[in-house]
């Protein structure tokens, strides 16, 4: 069997409104537009989405931070028609949660503007440790736990060495 390599460029989150999380991972990240579109679900029918068939249209914007092309962030909002609310308790962690870990400059600030922009802080910024080198080893970090206003959980950490 041949060797693949690959390169996890973006994960994508189902959003309620995407003004709301866009202004929440702008603002608590500083992350910026790569891309926006409207997507046509008559275009993608295999696309497992929302209720059968799989009709109306989603709003999808793509983020990026420092690197244009490696750890973007995807937010997908169906606006026609909208997605129902989620059946299992968000604030919980099961099989098929989402957890995004981001690196920060600034913990302290960005779990203020956390709050600020409608998320929920699970674990105040301590200082800790957390993978974050190259060769998968520990470093010294100041980290917080929380949830944006989807309840996606969130690790986020600021490299303190």
């Amino acid at each position: 069997m041949t060797q693949v390599t690959s390169t996890l460029r973006r994960a994508t989150v189902l959003v309620r409104d995407m003004d709301r999380s866009l202004a929440f991972y702008q603002g608590v990240f500083g992350l910026t537009e790569y891309a926006e579109l409207i997507v046509d679900m008559d275009r993608v029918p295999l696309f497992p989405v929302g209720p059968e068939p799989h009709k109306g249209n989603g709003r999808f914007v793509i983020l990026k931070g420092e690197n244009a092309l490696v750890g973007m962030l995807g937010l997908m909002e169906m606006r026609d028609p909208p997605l129902p609310e989620p059946s299992h308790d968000v604030k919980r962690l099961g099989i098929g949660s989402v957890a995004l870990v981001l690196s920060t400059s600034d913990a302290k600030a960005a779990a203020k503007a956390v709050e600020e922009l409608g998320g929920s802080i699970l674990m105040p910024v301590a200082e800790a440790r957390n993978l974050g080198d190259e060769n998968g080893d520990f470093i010294p970090a100041r980290l917080f736990m929380a949830q944006d206003p989807d309840g996606y959980f969130l690790e986020v950490f600021e490299p303190t060495d």
